[in-house]
Parts: C-alpha cells; structure tokens; sequence
C-alpha cells in the first residue's frame, strides 16, 4: 500500500532559495524513492511566511482532509522576529507559542498519522544589516528549541534535533540569507532527515496510527 507523506512549515521547509526550486522535502523525496521505489507519495503543505499560529490553523483543513501516513514538521522561525533593540521578542509570547503547539499537534495527532518534530535551525545573525528593523537571535532559537522539545516529550512524538550540529558549520556557504538554506544546505538536510527516518525505522514498518 502506497504511503502519504506530508510537510507542515514555512518558506524554509517550502524550499525557497533552493536554485534547484526543489528544497529539502522534494530531495528527502527522491532519497526515499531511492531506497523504496513507488512506496510513497509526498504532499508539502508548507506555506511561506506562515507562523505556529497560521499552521495550527490551516491543520484543520489541510490536513485532517487527507490521509497522511507520517508528518513531517518544520517551522517556528516566524516566530522569533523581534525589534532590532528590543528584548521581547514579537508576536508571541511564550505561552502563545506552548497553546499553538498544542493545538497543532492535537489537530495532527487526530490524523493518525506517525509525527516527527524537527527543532529550528540556527541563523547567521551577522548577515542582518544595520538597517533591518527586524532580527532573529540564536539566543532565541535556542530557547525555543528547548520548548517544542519538552512538549513534543510530554506527547511522546518524535523530536529531531538538528541545530546543535548545524550552529557549529559554516552556515554562510549553506545559507542564502540569514535564515534560508541554499541548494547545499537543502541537500544536506535532506540527507540528514533521510538517515534519521532509516535510524528510526520509520520508513521500514507501517507507519500509520502510532501516534494513537
């Protein structure tokens, strides 16, 4: 039987600034089709721009009218926008960002679908220019990382942790900007998502109702 997979995100998980307009889930696609011809079928619901609030919403409808077998989550960096001089950051507080997880993660766990949670990258804070208005700050990220870790604990759903090894590389030769990967950085996290799946054994067994 021919399984769903799906991408919940932003721009990032979109695949903006890919110059091979692929991005990371179309080449996590092809990785798996590799290994497990005509298995599985793929559905990027990712829409750029969108926040923890905007996914938690669009859930309701995008997702819970199809039949995922496993959902793949990124997003969260929409989040964190802040004024340059600021130390609040915008939009959301932390008690906002902990009830739109959890409502998003309800609406997913609803679906039957397998879940996998993956944290925020880190960004490349000098690239924003004296001007910006607007900033992110790994500080921030962090923080944040550490919260949609506990909650994706809290619900036993599966949490993929990838900033502590991308804070240490060279980000500006796999960024576009401060925060979007280019072609290399897409490639690279596919690969690294596709290893993790193997690791996990999500792609070998069914998948379907384990989060139930």
């Amino acid at each position: 039987m021919v399984k769903l997979i799906g991408a919940i995100g932003d721009s990032i998980t979109h695949g903006y600034y890919d110059s091979e307009d692929l991005g990371w889930f179309a080449r996590l696609g092809k990785l798996i089709l590799q290994d497990y011809p005509s298995a599985y079928l793929f559905n990027n619901l990712a829409q750029a721009g969108d926040n923890i609030a905007d996914a938690s919403m669009r859930a309701v409808h995008e997702v819970l009218s199809r039949h995922f077998d496993l959902l793949l989550v990124s997003l969260g960096t929409n989040d964190l926008r802040r004024r340059k001089d600021s130390n609040l950051a915008l939009d959301f507080s932390f008690g906002a960002r902990e009830m739109y997880w959890n409502n998003l993660l309800d609406t997913l766990q609803k679906s039957g679908a397998q879940i996998v949670v993956f944290d925020l990258l880190p960004v490349v804070e000098k690239r924003y220019l004296p001007t910006a208005a607007l900033v992110r700050r790994n500080e921030d990220v962090e923080r944040y990382n550490n919260q949609i870790c506990r909650i994706c604990h809290e619900r036993k759903i599966k949490f993929f942790a990838r900033y502590p090894q991308w804070h240490t590389r060279t980000l500006e030769k796999l960024y576009h900007d401060a925060t979007h990967p280019n072609a290399r950085g897409h490639q690279i996290l596919a690969e690294e998502i596709f290893d993790y799946l193997k690791k996990e054994k999500i792609l070998t067994e069914s998948v379907r109702a384990q989060n139930d």
